[in-house]
């Protein structure tokens, strides 16, 4: 129960927090998204850059053995 009524406090401080600094608001946004992106497009490109140097199974050769006997 503490925390339903900390989280509808948070809520409403928070709430009221944005309607009363909206333009401080939006200019971090307009700084925080771009950074953002860029963290997110570095991590998408290093997922990308690992997936080709691993080298790939080959799970549909004849050359398996089967394990179901």
């Amino acid at each position: 129960m503490p925390s339903v009524i900390f989280g509808l406090l948070a809520l409403a401080l928070g709430l009221l927090g944005v309607t009363a600094w909206w333009w401080s608001v939006t200019e971090f946004l307009r700084g925080a998204v771009p950074v953002a992106l860029i963290v997110f497009g570095l991590v998408a490109l290093a997922a990308g850059v690992q997936s080709v140097r691993l080298p790939r199974s080959n799970k549909g050769a004849a050359s398996d053995p089967d394990i179901d006997g």
